[in-house]
């Protein structure tokens, strides 16, 4: 057969003829294939004339009072049945999606976030929606803003802005934390309540990565203090700073999230002049929101605005050393 001879097979096979093929070939008669469809006996004979006619061979032929399939129809049947049994998955497969329960959210974000803040919302979501898959990627905000970009993840929960020059993302501010010193408890008091860049770079100072944004904003806070910080170690996992500044290997600033769970060999303390980092939604503007995606988003929110305004209040770091003062 050739190829330009297939493609029109391809396109002019119905349903209907493969429905009644397979019921006569099944039942060895017409007329019960033509009760099982709902239609009267000449209008199955007619589907399989036509069948027989597409594919020039015959498929079925009368022996005695039933209708069995000749060599060619019974090497279909089994091909006919994968591709019927194929297509009866279409409407149940779909319709989960039309009805709104949607499968898999694919979320992007930070480990701070991913840490201290989000297991909350996803857990949440989750007990709303039992079926639903979420997929949560990490990575710095321009990784994590691309793969928005590419489709590759659904939603970003993101440090920093996101250049509004691009038409095809949108981002919505959810809150914003301070950033807080910490120290080892060796240090807390040698070094003052509050925490100006002049004292910090006295002692050895442990940053995030060069790549992140939080440290941009580091370097925005010391460099208006016209100071260059020298880092003696940067690192990408806050949970590994704040275990090396209570072992005793130098001083950080971390988010205020990541203060609110302390550990007893750190001392939190406050910046004489505060900075902030804000955390935001980012979108593709044509993104479908489908029932799953809606509920994240909305437990996201919900818990962003029960923080606001103190972050800080929550960390029992942060309490002990405001008592203090």
């Amino acid at each position: 057969m050739t190829g330009k001879r297939r493609s029109e097979v391809k396109t002019a096979l119905t349903l209907r003829q493969l429905r009644a093929f397979l019921l006569t070939a099944e039942n060895g008669s017409a007329s019960t294939a033509a009760r099982a469809l709902g239609v009267t006996q000449p209008a199955v004979s007619q589907q399989l004339q036509e069948l027989e006619k597409l594919l020039r061979v015959r498929l079925m032929e009368r022996v005695g009072i039933r209708m069995l399939p000749t060599l060619a129809g019974r090497a279909l049947i089994d091909p006919i049945r994968r591709a019927l049994s194929a297509i009866d998955q279409i409407e149940p497969t779909i319709a989960s999606f039309r009805e709104g329960d949607s499968r898999l959210v694919r979320l992007g974000t930070g480990a701070t976030a991913c840490i201290h803040f989000l297991p909350g919302p996803l857990a949440r979501t989750q007990a709303q929606m039992p079926n639903l898959q979420i997929l949560v990627v990490t990575g710095n905000t321009d990784e994590i803003v691309a793969a928005v970009e590419d489709g590759s993840i659904d939603v970003a929960l993101v440090t920093g802005e996101v250049s509004r020059a691009n038409p095809s993302i949108h981002m919505e501010p959810v809150f914003e934390e301070e950033l807080v010193g910490i120290l080892p408890k060796k240090l807390e008091y040698q070094l003052p309540k509050m925490l100006r860049p002049q004292d910090l770079v006295r002692v050895p100072l442990i940053l995030f990565e060069p790549a992140g944004r939080t440290r941009g904003i580091i370097n925005a806070w010391f460099k208006a203090e016209g100071i260059r910080p020298i880092p003696a170690m940067e690192l990408g996992s806050i949970e590994a700073i704040k275990t090396l500044v209570g072992a005793g290997l130098g001083v950080s600033l971390i988010p205020s999230l990541a203060a609110s769970s302390g550990q007893k060999t750190i001392v939190c303390r406050r910046l004489v002049r505060p900075v902030h980092r804000h955390l935001s939604l980012v979108l593709r503007t044509d993104k479908v929101l489908d029932a799953g995606l809606r509920a994240l988003l909305a437990e996201i929110r919900s818990a962003a605005q029960s923080l606001q305004p103190p972050v800080l209040d929550q960390s029992p770091l942060i309490r002990e050393a405001d008592a203090e003062r």
